[in-house]
């Protein structure tokens, strides 16, 4: 049985709860709030790693807990910007199919740790980095057309390494189930 009251965890769900109060600063265009609840999210991202290898409090279901909880925050955040027309409104929903399947192809529902895959790794952390950088952009107030057509790029440019990331999941997954054995 796998105990929940742990470091790990409470920072993922600090996270958690944190999308809720990012996603009306957004709205609210409050830039400083959004950038210091961004700011506190990306540290309970890292420290919450940190601590489950370092207290040797790693599990599968913490593992699941802080994907999702990353997964749900980016998405949210991105889909806020999407209402704001700064962001394709395609990214959010690619990004939670995305780890939708990667959940479903690591058999986490068996308990199995996830299985990263390295394009999926590169596209999580561009995630966040194209959050940060979207919500830094309104902070400075760099809403030049440029700065705006660089983000966009940025996004499509998710889009498609997302897509090929989702490609690649199930072309593996296609060919282990084919593979004789």
């Amino acid at each position: 049985m796998t105990k929940w009251n742990t470091i790990p965890n409470y920072l993922t769900l600090t996270r958690l709860i944190l999308i809720v109060p990012m996603g009306i600063s957004i709205i609210n265009q409050n830039w400083i709030l959004t950038t210091s609840i961004f700011l506190i999210a990306v540290m309970t991202d890292v420290l919450d790693g940190y601590f489950a290898r370092s207290l040797n409090q790693s599990t599968a279901l913490g593992g699941l807990f802080d994907h999702t909880t990353d997964a749900l925050f980016v998405s949210a955040g991105l889909a806020y910007f999407a209402m704001l027309t700064l962001i394709p409104q395609l990214l959010p929903l690619l990004i939670l199919l995305s780890f939708t399947q990667y959940a479903l192809d690591s058999k986490v529902l068996d308990g199995q740790k996830l299985i990263a895959s390295k394009i999926g790794r590169a596209n999580g952390i561009s995630y966040y980095l194209l959050l940060g950088i979207s919500i830094g952009f309104q902070l400075l107030g760099l809403n030049s057309v440029l700065f705006v057509q660089g983000i966009l790029i940025l996004s499509w440019l998710l889009c498609v390494t997302t897509i090929i990331s989702m490609l690649d999941r199930a072309i593996a997954l296609w060919r282990h189930i084919h593979t004789p054995k």
